[in-house]
């Protein structure tokens, strides 16, 4: 009876039915990003059991090869339905943070990298790496994602033989990798800049050369009238003159034997400067002899420099010139008071003899020796077109330089860059609005700022990395 009873109770009481899920539903994307980490304490290559796309050899060499290379590589290949919170949710993680999940759970530094399986890009279909250490060398991550994708998506096992080759390449400075080539270029740029300047020296070296076969005649004749009115000085006793005469004689021989070795302009320039430094002595014997106080050096007669210092200042106008006021010698100047002609120094270089100061460039070693008061200090050469066209020379010599004209170049490549810049720049916000996320960058740069959970260790620093869907 009591049986019987057992039996009616169970078939009255309703029965409660538990249905059972699926492992898949059950296991969020976390818990799976935990699991995948267990199978990846050590560095290789794991393969989720629900891809299809490589064999069991195929994954044995990749794990093999990311095993022994040089960066401790970490691979996860997983399906995308397992990282998503439903079937048509998008992925929990994008680009490199879904690589950095499993680094936060692993917790060792090093290389990660996850392939995420799908149908297409647009289901989750993407490579995803990235490198965090806070020591050590920085490994070409980014660079290999690139090429894993460009080159054998969508083949997994060419991807991934790609990846692990590329990922353990360590990115160096680039100084060290152009330092061959860098000497190579320094030679070059050596051996231009010596060749450059040996030819600015010849060709300034021409130039005075031609300078010196005009001067030359005209200061040997200069130095030999002055050496002969020294020596008619008449010989005196009296100590200061004595002196000042002693002088003017060593002044006019060491006129003399910087001509005779004179090469080029600063010989002239240097002879020039005696000269005029002999003529202000013979101005303060005069000024001895007459027992006046010596005067103060002035700039040379305009007209002509033989003539000695200048007394006075008068007003002057050249053949279709304007006026000017021109430093001139007692003579000169008592010549323009009575209306007549100044004697000019002549230079008959061509056919028809000229004024010195016309031949700016020929004689503007000349002038400028005349002009010099020997201590640094210059007259103001009153003609305008001569001291024009001896800047021009100048300026000639030294844009000739190897310096100027590296200068020049470095001038016109940086106005070129800043015109391509100035172009560009309207361009540069199109370029930055491509979808997909290449290298480091994109919108992975997000991911490397915020951890969404999942690992207990602080994050090491982002060395390399990148995220590209295919």
């Amino acid at each position: 009876m009591k049986r019987l009873l057992a039996v009616l109770a169970l078939l009255v009481t309703p029965v409660l039915v538990i249905p059972v899920l699926p492992a898949e539903a059950a296991s969020s994307p976390e818990g799976y990003m935990n699991d995948v980490a267990s199978h990846l304490g050590d560095p290789g290559v794991w393969v989720d059991p629900d891809v299809g796309e490589l064999s069991s050899s195929e994954v044995a060499s990749l794990d093999a090869a990311a095993k022994s290379a040089a960066a401790p590589i970490r691979i996860a290949v997983i399906p995308a339905d397992k990282i998503k919170n439903g079937e048509y949710s998008p992925l929990a993680w994008e680009g490199e943070e879904i690589a950095d999940q499993l680094y936060d759970r692993v917790g060792v530094e090093g290389v990660y990298a996850v392939l995420v399986d799908a149908s297409s890009q647009s289901y989750g279909r993407g490579f995803h790496a990235v490198q965090r250490a806070d020591h050590g060398p920085t490994y070409h991550v980014g660079d290999a994602v690139d090429a894993a994708v460009d080159c054998c998506a969508p083949n997994y096992e060419r991807m991934l033989e790609r990846f692990i080759q590329r990922a353990q390449v360590i990115d160096k400075p680039w100084y060290i990798d152009i330092a061959p080539y860098a000497g190579g270029l320094a030679g070059l740029f050596g051996l231009w800049w010596g060749v450059v300047t040996l030819g600015a020296r010849r060709a300034r070296r021409s130039d005075e050369k031609a300078h010196l076969t005009i001067t030359r005649p005209m200061l040997n004749e200069e130095i030999i009238a002055l050496s002969q009115q020294v020596s008619a000085l008449p010989t005196t006793n009296e100590p200061q003159q004595a002196k000042i005469s002693k002088d003017v004689l060593d002044t006019v021989e060491k006129a003399r034997q910087r001509l005779d070795s004179a090469k080029g302009d600063p010989d002239v320039e240097a002879v020039t400067t005696l000269l005029g430094s002999a003529r202000y002595g013979l101005v303060c014997i005069d000024a001895v002899r007459a027992g006046q106080p010596i005067p103060k050096p002035t700039a040379p007669c305009f007209f002509d420099p033989r003539h000695g210092p200048s007394t006075a200042e008068v007003e002057w106008a050249p053949f279709e010139g304007s006026v000017r006021k021109v430093d001139v010698c007692t003579a000169c100047k008592q010549r323009a008071e009575a209306g007549e002609e100044p004697q000019v120094r002549m230079v008959k270089l061509w056919q028809q003899p000229r004024p010195y100061w016309s031949f700016g460039e020929e004689m503007g070693a000349y002038i400028d020796g005349y002009w010099s008061q020997g201590d640094g200090r210059r007259w103001w050469f009153p003609d305008e077109d001569a001291r024009r066209a001896g800047d021009r020379m100048r300026a000639r010599w030294a844009g000739r330089r190897a310096g100027s004209r590296f200068g020049r170049w470095r001038s016109d490549v940086g106005e070129s860059v800043s015109s391509w810049a100035s172009s560009s720049s309207s361009s540069s916000s199109d370029d930055d609005s491509d979808g997909w996320s290449s290298g480091s960058s994109g919108s992975s740069w997000s991911s490397r700022t915020q951890s969404s959970g999942g690992g207990s260790s602080p994050r090491s620093s982002r060395r390399s990395g990148g995220s590209r869907g295919f």
